[in-house]
């Protein structure tokens, strides 16, 4: 029994003789240091948020009237001009309301002078002492009134006009229409809000992308800023903008506060890096021939149902004429060119906009805001100031230098390490201040990382811009380790913290 225990203790001390030499032997090992080089270069800080573009000016047209739409002459991608009509309302009602209001001014009218011829009347009669004067004023009383339904009426019958006019929608600026939200047939009813009829782009030419950007950056975005973005349609396009609105109303989802900025962008021509569509079917020369107008179907248009060339005097299509026995295609527009169309509500030979330009209303844009730019200035890899050697190597927690300190107040030690109190060069915070750790690099001194207290400057996310003392071109800084595992066994502080900042 007891030699059992005596070989028994024996193989006990081997194997903790055994596992306390493999342990100071891994300990021994050195910590292979991953390091880079302090630089001078650019650092440009950026922004990245996702957008919708739009057209910069976008109207919305609506009726002011309610009633059955009976005709509507724009559809999508029609291209129209200020006053053009593009839509009616059914003038009915309004009609007969014009109608009545004209009726009114006449009977007021009519009493009128009738209060106004016996106001004279009775005038005379004053003058001749053969009345008297309540009765006088009673007369002239009521030839106030009369005038004053007379004003009354006018007003009225303008009203009648105006609601009459009403029933004719027209295009309020110059633009390609991006939207139609009726039908032919439809009732549109006006009593609470205006109900939208079409939507017109007035300069596709320039664009505008409005991106939420969160509360967290939004003190870095400044009007005049370049901008960039990407839309899906073109992975390897980029184009340029620029910051125009800043906008101060908040939108807040979720508890997540964003602010809506604004950025313009000039529009590009699409044939410039997109392919070219192939010309549909039955539309090349052999296909044209024998189609009158420039390619239309002889004997009329499926569009208006109306035989070719019947078109009462001076009423030619808008932007159609001959000149010299040839049909003539006007200048291209600000926002494309012309084509014929057989779109169900434009009449044939009707402008349409035909996507000569890269950027759609309705896409979505990933924009990147260049908020700074610093250029020959130090940095270092941001990895640096992430790093931290405690987690691999016992950290001296002797302060390693007092940091100055302003005229009259104590001294600071710098602490060392993360589990300090302050950080190198740090004051203790005031009374409701938060403390927080300075941006720090490690260099090696005699083997052993030390620490050199910096101030961060702007940052890509690669490099960051650095501060202080000691902080020179060409300083090799710590960036981690290069066996991540061998180095944190070997550590003798294998619990430590690994990063901070």
């Amino acid at each position: 029994m007891k030699r059992t225990l005596l070989v028994g203790s024996a193989v006990a001390v081997g194997v903790i003789a055994g596992a306390g030499f493999l342990f100071l032997r891994g300990s021994k090992d050195p910590v292979k240091w991953r390091t880079a080089q302090v630089d001078q270069g650019s650092i440009t800080q950026r922004i990245t948020a996702t957008g919708t573009l739009n057209a910069l000016i976008q109207v919305p047209v609506g009726t002011q009237v309610s009633g059955v739409v009976v005709s509507l002459t724009a559809d999508f991608n029609s291209l129209v001009k200020k006053g053009q009509v593009i839509g009616t309302i059914d003038p009915t009602p309004w009609l007969t309301q014009l109608k009545d209001a004209e009726a009114g001014l006449q009977r007021a009218t009519d009493t009128m002078n009738n209060a106004q011829a016996v106001y004279q009347r009775n005038l005379a009669l004053w003058q001749a002492k053969l009345l008297s004067q309540n009765d006088l004023d009673t007369f002239e009383l009521n030839l106030k009134v009369a005038k004053g339904n007379v004003e009354s009426a006018k007003a009225t019958l303008q009203t009648a006009k105006t609601n009459l006019g009403y029933c004719t929608i027209k295009a309020p600026v110059d633009g390609v229409v991006v939207n139609r939200l009726v039908d032919v047939g439809q009732t549109v009813a006006a009593s609470f809000s205006t109900p939208n009829v079409f939507t017109i782009a007035q300069d596709l030419s320039r664009m505008k992308v409005s991106a939420a950007i969160d509360e967290a950056d939004i003190g870095q975005v400044r009007v005049g800023q370049r901008a960039f973005f990407t839309v899906d349609s073109y992975p390897d396009k980029q184009f340029k903008g620029v910051v125009s609105e800043v906008q101060l109303n908040p939108t807040i989802t979720n508890n997540v506060v964003t602010y809506n900025v604004i950025m313009e962008v000039a529009n590009e021509p699409r044939a410039a890096y997109a392919p070219q569509a192939e010309p549909p079917a039955g539309s090349g020369p052999a296909a044209m021939a024998g189609r009158p107008g420039g390619g239309r179907p002889a004997g009329g248009s499926p569009a208006s149902g109306r035989p070719e060339g019947n078109h009462p005097a001076g009423s030619r299509p808008a932007g159609v004429r001959t000149e010299g026995g040839r049909t003539a295609n006007p200048a291209q527009g600000q926002a494309g060119s012309l084509e014929y169309t057989t779109a169900r509500y434009m009449p044939p030979g009707s402008p349409v906009y035909k996507g000569d330009l890269a950027l759609f209303p309705g896409m979505t844009a990933n924009c990147t805001i260049i908020t700074n730019r610093k250029e020959n200035t130090l940095r270092v890899p941001s990895a640096a100031l992430r790093f931290n050697p405690g987690a691999f190597v016992t950290l001296d927690r002797k302060p390693a230098t007092a940091a100055p300190s302003p005229a009259g107040a104590p001294a600071v030690a710098a602490a060392a390490t993360p589990a300090a109190a302050a950080s190198p060069g740090a004051a203790a915070p005031g009374r409701g201040m938060a403390a927080r750790f300075d941006d720090r690099l490690w260099v090696l001194e005699d083997g052993k990382p030390k620490a050199i207290p910096v101030k961060a400057g702007v940052s890509d996310g690669t490099f960051t811009e650095v501060t202080g003392d000691g902080v020179v071109p060409g300083l090799a800084v710590l960036t981690g380790v290069e066996d991540y595992k061998k180095a944190l066994t070997g550590g003798a502080s294998p619990l430590g913290g690994g990063m901070h900042h």
